[in-house]
């Protein structure tokens, strides 16, 4: 695998096809790559924390931490969050990651369907916001587009 990141960081909007990439991704590495889902990460690390803006800065926090010490270790990270910032675009930068933004071309379409956006409060594209950050984005278009887009990042 030719490279010149030590990881993959991907965020966007619940539904929008992150956990996918990941696995798809893992499949194509192997034994090296290590999946960190941020979904995992709350469940069973930062149980604590609700979803406020607030909540989601800590959360994506820690998953930096847990990237950090995976990298530590020679494995690749294939990271996926709802949430991304300023900040952890820094930490990206200093352990090498890649962060790159997934963006569902049916995500209205999902919306209207998908769990996390029925009748609940600090979700991210629906109160929360999503800031506009200058990183890689790629389209998932439910296409064999989508598996190329994702091949390219890892040759």
């Amino acid at each position: 695998m030719k490279k010149n990141y030590n990881g993959i960081w991907f965020y966007g909007l619940s539904g929008s096809g992150k956990s996918f990439a990941c696995i798809y991704l893992k499949k194509k590495i192997g034994k090296n790559s290590l999946i960190i889902d941020g979904d995992k990460v709350r469940k069973y690390i930062s149980y604590d924390l609700g979803y406020s803006s607030m909540d989601r800065k800590i959360q994506i926090t820690r998953v930096s931490g847990l990237a950090k010490i995976v990298t530590e270790q020679s494995f690749f990270p294939l990271i996926s969050t709802v949430f991304m910032n300023n900040k952890i675009l820094k930490t990206c930068k200093i352990l090498k990651i890649l962060p790159v933004k997934v963006i569902n071309k049916d995500i209205k379409k999902i919306m209207k369907n998908h769990p996390t956006y029925k009748n609940k409060m600090h979700v991210v594209g629906k109160d929360i916001s999503l800031s506009k950050l200058n990183t890689k984005k790629i389209e998932n278009d439910l296409s064999k587009n989508f598996y190329k887009k994702l091949d390219i990042l890892i040759k």
